[in-house]
C-alpha cells in the first residue's frame, strides 16, 4: 500500500542512513520533493523482494524488520536481518542478466522508501557523496559474502561455526538472536548445530551463556 510522501518527515531519518550519510538535509529534502519515489507499507509476511523478480529498484527500510533468505541446502539459508534505516536491493540496479537472487520477507508490519532504478541512477550521477556511499556499501556486502564463502570452505561444521563466530563476534562474543536463523546461516540443521556447539564447548573453544557465545582464550584459529 502506498502512503503519501512527507518530505519534511523523512528528511531527518534519511540523513542517518548509509546512502545519504554526509548529504545536507536541504538537499535530501529537495530530492524527496522532486524524485519519483514512493513510501510503501508492508504487512507481516509480505515480501519486499522475491527471488527471480525483475522489477529493479532500491529500498530503505523506514520501519520494521525483514529477513533476507536464499534457498539452499534443501531449504532456506538465512543471510541477514534488515532493520530500520537499512538499504536493500542495491545489487538489483543494472542487473539485467537475471532476476533477484534472494527473498526479503517482513517479520512485522514495515514501511520502506522505494527508489526505481532510473531514479537511483540519476541520484548517483548527480550526487558524488551518495555515489561514494553506495560504492562503499557494495564493497561492504562483497566483504560480507567473502567471509561467508570462507566459512563454507571449511571441511567440518565445527570449523565453519568457528569461522562464522570469529567474523561476526563483537569483543569475542556473539549474541544469537535465533538458533534457527543461525542454523540457516550456516546451512546445517538445528540438531547438527547443537551437537557441534556441544563439541566446541567440551573442547573449551567456546562458552555459552544463554544466547551469548564467547570465544575462549584456548581457541586458536
Amino acid at each position: 500500500m502506498k502512503t503519501i510522501l512527507d518530505a519534511e518527515r523523512y528528511t531527518k531519518q534519511l540523513s542517518g542512513t548509509v546512502l545519504f550519510h554526509g548529504v545536507p538535509e536541504d538537499r535530501i529534502r529537495a530530492w524527496l520533493n522532486s524524485a519519483d519515489v514512493t513510501i510503501r507499507e508492508y504487512e507481516t509476511g509480505e515480501y519486499l523482494f522475491q527471488k527471480n523478480e525483475t522489477v529493479y529498484r532500491v529500498g530503505i527500510l523506514l520501519r520494521g524488520s525483514a529477513d533476507v533468505n536464499r534457498k539452499s541446502c534443501d531449504g532456506k539459508m538465512h543471510m541477514s536481518t534488515l532493520k530500520r534505516n537499512d538499504l536493500f536491493g542495491a545489487a538489483s540496479i543494472c542487473g539485467k542478466d537475471s532476476g533477484f537472487v534472494i527473498d526479503i520477507r517482513c517479520n512485522e508490519r514495515s514501511r520502506a522508501l522505494i527508489i526505481p532504478e532510473e531514479e537511483m541512477l540519476d541520484l548517483l550521477s548527480e550526487n558524488r557523496t551518495v555515489l561514494k556511499n553506495y560504492l562503499s556499501y557494495l564493497n561492504g556486502r562483497i566483504r560480507f559474502l567473502n567471509k561467508r564463502l570462507d566459512a563454507f570452505s571449511k571441511n567440518t561444521v565445527a570449523l565453519r561455526i568457528m569461522t562464522f563466530l570469529t567474523e561476526e563476534s563483537v569483543g569475542n562474543v556473539y549474541t544469537v538472536k535465533s538458533y534457527t536463523k543461525l542454523s540457516e546461516a550456516l546451512c546445517v540443521s538445528r540438531a547438527t548445530l547443537y551437537r557441534a556447539l556441544d563439541v566446541l564447548e567440551n573442547e573449551h573453544k567456546i562458552k555459552r551463556n544463554g544466547k551469548e557465545i564467547q570465544l575462549t582464550e584456548d581457541y586458536q584459529s
